[in-house]
């Protein structure tokens, strides 16, 4: 029997089922969802598809080493570009890789400082990062594990502020705008004056695909969160940052803030 002629004889049970859709259809609470991101990246080490989304060396897509190793490469780039424009003097001390997932920035960027913060809600990822590192070796990477639900928790782990903040194909991942937000007041407070962060969001583009998703996390992670390109540049300023450019790559709709703390006269 169709749901219409169910409507017809039990207007009771039709206005239950009405009932029920919208409440699916209604927005998750910011905790849920976070919690949902969680465990959904924390089972990166039994799943094939979350080891490739997470940047595994060997797996899926990572099978190919020469695109593993131009992860790192294509952002190491752009981080010398951004220490030309913010006249940053290299190598640099520290920094913070927000979500190093399976390592492929790090084990690049790991030539370039004494100390790498990595911080994650997935201690599986963590893991993996430590394992690649290890395998230089580098011997300066310390691991940050964070409750989804409390960011802010990274600041009170890292007793440094540090000189480059890094984050790149995370931000489109996160539960919420909001939580972009708070996380990159985390980054500025994080770093030193004069210190430098390069962020990566996506874009969002007007299609219903991009769009910014408010539940259901596991069916929506890959494109949770995305910003206007001007939204995000008016983020960064109201937290702090100066901008110095922002890159897009118009195929990803990925777009790369080249931000400055600068140092309080």
């Amino acid at each position: 029997m169709n749901r219409v002629l169910k409507a017809v004889l039990h207007p009771g049970k039709a206005l239950e089922y009405l009932a029920e859709a919208s409440k699916r259809r209604l927005p998750q609470p910011p905790s849920r969802i976070a919690s949902d991101a969680k465990d959904f990246w924390s089972r990166s080490d039994a799943s094939c598809s979350l080891r490739d989304l997470s940047h595994w060396r060997g797996e899926g897509r990572w099978s190919d080493e020469q695109a593993w190793n131009r992860i790192g490469e294509t952002h190491f780039a752009m981080y010398e570009a951004l220490s030309r424009l913010a006249n940053v003097s290299r190598p640099i001390p520290s920094m913070v890789e927000w979500g190093p997932g399976g390592g492929a920035n790090a084990v690049r960027f790991a030539r370039e400082v004494g100390r790498l913060y990595g911080v994650d809600i997935s201690e599986a990822n963590l893991a993996e990062c430590r394992r690649q590192l290890e395998s230089q070796p580098f011997r300066g990477f310390i691991p940050i594990l964070i409750d989804a639900n409390q960011p802010q928790e990274a600041l009170d782990r890292i007793a440094e502020r540090v000189d480059f903040f890094l984050s790149t194909a995370v931000f489109q991942h996160f539960p919420s705008k909001e939580y972009g937000v708070k996380v990159t007041q985390i980054a500025y407070q994080m770093l030193k004056d004069n210190g430098i962060a390069l962020i990566q969001t996506r874009y969002d583009d007007g299609s219903a695909r991009l769009k910014p998703k408010d539940r259901d996390y596991a069916r929506n992670a890959v494109t949770f969160t995305s910003y206007s390109i001007q939204e995000y540049w008016q983020i960064a300023l109201e937290c702090g940052f100066a901008p110095l450019a922002v890159v897009l790559d118009v195929g990803t709709r990925y777009a790369y803030y080249l931000l400055r703390r600068d140092a309080h006269v």
